[in-house]
């Protein structure tokens, strides 16, 4: 089974939000370690997100069965997550951290046994966001449920938790969510003595002359 990983095109939408949906709170109980969890995202969302920011897709043949975004510096402080971090109970000084060059993991979301191709991604997605980002910010559901699909990943990566804050959904109520902060040169150190960096070098190159 060949799994390709590439960028997102705007037809790749439609799958998007179905696999989204597939992930939705509906259809989680108690914890999610793998596939993800999802909230309110669009599909002309998606096609801005795709149109504008880092997002890459995995597929299977010609089924796409995950995806990840990374919302670039620009758009992030447009967002409503950039005004909300305010309200958020930080265990650092964030003032240190709101530099230019913040970016933020909007979503990771795969079908139930792909977790290889989630890490893939996952490296894939960082290694475009560092070459113009020095802080990456990503925030997991800790209640009503937890979602633990990203944590091992945030983790490997050299990521930290920093914080909480509770935010309202409209279809759930209220939701508890862990911030965590990815910061470059931590993650290039952990890449390095990873042996992963002349591959995903590699793809790198690839997904930039598609």
């Amino acid at each position: 089974m060949k799994i390709n990983i590439r960028y997102a095109a705007l037809e790749d939408a439609v799958a998007m939000v179905e696999i989204k949906n597939q992930l939705s709170f509906k259809n989680v109980n108690g914890t999610t370690t793998t596939g993800g969890f999802l909230l309110g995202t669009s599909l002309p969302t998606y096609q801005e997100y795709i149109a504008n920011d880092y997002c890459l897709v995995a597929e299977n043949e010609n089924e796409i069965i995950g995806f990840g975004i990374i919302l670039k510096n620009t758009t992030l402080q447009q967002s409503d997550i950039w005004t909300k971090r305010h309200a958020a109970n930080w265990e650092v000084d964030i003032t240190k951290y709101e530099s230019p060059n913040v970016c933020y993991f909007e979503q990771l979301a795969f079908l139930q046994g792909y977790t290889r191709v989630v890490i893939r991604l996952c490296y894939q997605l960082l290694q475009l966001a560092f070459n113009t980002h020095d802080n990456l910010f990503a925030t997991t559901v800790s209640s009503p449920i937890m979602n633990l699909a990203a944590i091992p990943f945030i983790e490997k990566a050299g990521g930290r938790k920093i914080g909480r804050i509770n935010e309202v959904y409209p279809e759930i109520g209220h939701i508890l969510s862990d911030i965590y902060l990815i910061e470059k040169d931590i993650y290039l150190n952990r890449l390095q003595h990873s042996g992963l960096k002349p591959l995903l070098n590699r793809v790198q190159y690839e997904l930039h002359i598609i």
